[in-house]
């Protein structure tokens, strides 16, 4: 995954960075982190769904999203709008698409962010639904491999390497040191110097 990905992207203050790439600009909008009470509840219980990823995948440049909210939507009479995407990613071994998932309760119309577990619909409840209904085989295209409510959020951050980087800032460190010590060094050397103590007189 190279650039960021945005969910939510029609939702206004919903529209989140569920994904983040190898790009190295900056995201063009707010972690999903900050969309739900994330640092409060880090066990968030969400729906996640695991796609099939293998050779005979129907390959997108990107997720449908906008088909993934309107099927699940029409088949659990849920507004597609209170659908809120909080994560894509891949699994470690790159086998599985993942998309976890939340959809608004009704009766919370009041709510505000960032949202509280509270303010959703039960997980359970909506992968029940989702089971009864037979989202078992596809949704969007994708074969689904499974359906379950969990409370472990997939990392949002892309997997980059961060070994080079804690190189880099080593080196600099190191420089930096060497730097002064050297300047100190020198320092020290003038000011024992005769010659140089004279002229500092003479100026």
């Amino acid at each position: 995954m190279n650039n960021h990905t945005v969910c939510n992207d029609n939702m206004g203050e919903e529209a989140c960075v569920c994904a983040m790439g190898y790009a190295e600009d900056a995201p063009p909008e707010k972690s999903c982190n900050l969309v739900i009470n994330y640092k409060e509840n880090p066990n968030f219980q969400v729906i996640t769904v695991k796609f099939k990823l293998d050779e005979n995948t129907n390959i997108h440049e990107v997720f449908p999203e906008t088909r993934f909210k309107e099927e699940i939507g029409s088949s659990l009479k849920e507004d597609e709008d209170d659908i809120l995407i909080l994560r894509q990613g891949c699994s470690d071994d790159d086998s599985q698409f993942i998309v976890q998932f939340v959809v608004k309760d009704k009766e919370s119309e009041n709510a505000e962010l960032p949202y509280e577990p509270d303010d959703f619909v039960d997980p359970e409840k909506i992968v029940n639904k989702m089971k009864v209904i037979g989202f078992l085989t596809q949704i969007a295209d994708f074969d689904v491999d499974e359906i379950v409510a969990t409370e472990e959020l997939i990392p949002i951050e892309g997997y980059a390497d961060n070994s080079v980087l804690i190189l880099q800032a080593i080196i600099v460190g190191v420089i930096f040191i060497i730097c002064c010590i050297l300047g100190i060094w020198v320092y020290s050397r003038k000011k024992n110097d005769p010659e140089y103590s004279d002229n500092l007189q003479n100026v």
